[in-house]
């Protein structure tokens, strides 16, 4: 699999340089120097093609008759090639394809919730939980999840319901077998004394106003955020390529894309190709979560 980056030149060509590139432009893109092309393998079966345009290459863009002929020359080269997908640096203005490739966030959404304990242990200030007091807040099967996962790692476990749900049964058995309280409640003053509040996806719409009223670390797995509401920051998580892979991609082409960007594609090809779920996918291809502001 060959997942092509279409680079812009490193460098801007001088441009009094471009009337005499126009005016011989049949011979220019009838040569084999438009661009340059390297594999960089990431893993067995898997590599980027990075295409970067020539200088010259560069200075023809704004030309829009040539900027087609030069598209076709590119499109002829990915499927002769087998690139397939091809995402390109944004400063191209769409050379090769019109699409804006974005953070694909249901994909980091749902990576980072079945990932939330690995995010717990990114934060900071968080410290040791066996001597805090959580509180926990969600859909019922993220409930009975959390509960596994966090009753022993915990003082004390909170969790928050709306009026009318069902407790999980979860919670009773996990305090015969621990004894570590996991208390059920509706009442939203449980969170003042709560340093941390774990926020799963489909918690009530009604907790949405909380946020003001409490202080403390709000982890969003439903948002794939941290929120700071003592110091007013938000922390964005996003999945980062392995220092082996980032040593072979290199900066450049790395710096060249928001954070996350192209791990986000990488994982929702390889997730189709492999036929495997997108948290799967994340860990085989050694991914590891971030954060930024």
């Amino acid at each position: 699999m060959n997942i092509g980056l279409i680079l812009p030149a490193a460098e801007k060509n001088d441009t009094k340089a471009l009337p005499r590139l126009l005016s011989k432009m049949g011979e220019f893109l009838s040569s084999r120097c438009l661009f340059t092309s390297q594999t960089i393998e990431l893993m067995d079966g898997m590599a980027f093609e990075v295409i970067t345009l020539n200088r010259q290459t560069q200075e023809i863009l704004a030309n829009e008759g040539l900027r087609k002929k030069l598209k076709f020359r590119l499109h002829r080269y990915l499927e002769e090639a087998r690139i397939w997908p091809v995402l390109e640096h944004p400063d191209l203005n769409g050379l090769y394809d019109p699409h804006h490739y974005a953070m694909d966030e249901a994909v980091v959404k749902e990576i980072v919730v079945n990932r939330f304990q690995e995010v717990l242990s990114l934060i900071q200030g968080v410290g040791d939980l066996s001597s805090k007091e959580i509180t926990v807040t969600g859909g019922s099967t993220h409930l009975e999840h959390a509960i596994a996962k966090l009753v022993t790692k915990v003082k004390v476990m909170n969790l928050l319901l709306p009026e009318g749900s069902l407790e999980p049964s979860e919670a009773e058995l996990a305090f015969m077998e621990t004894g570590i309280p996991v208390h059920i409640t509706t009442d939203w003053e449980v969170l003042n004394r709560s340093a941390l509040w774990l926020r799963f996806p489909f918690d009530d719409a009604r907790f949405d106003e909380l946020p003001q009223k409490y202080r403390g670390i709000i982890v969003d797995f439903g948002e794939a955020k941290i929120i700071d509401t003592k110091n007013r920051k938000i922390f964005s998580v996003y999945p980062e390529f392995c220092d082996r892979i980032k040593r072979k991609i290199g900066h450049n082409i790395l710096g060249s894309w928001p954070k996350g960007v192209l791990e986000s594609v990488v994982i929702s090809v390889c997730s189709n190709a492999w036929d495997k779920s997108v948290t799967d996918t994340s860990i085989r291809l050694g991914m590891r979560l971030s954060f930024k502001s």
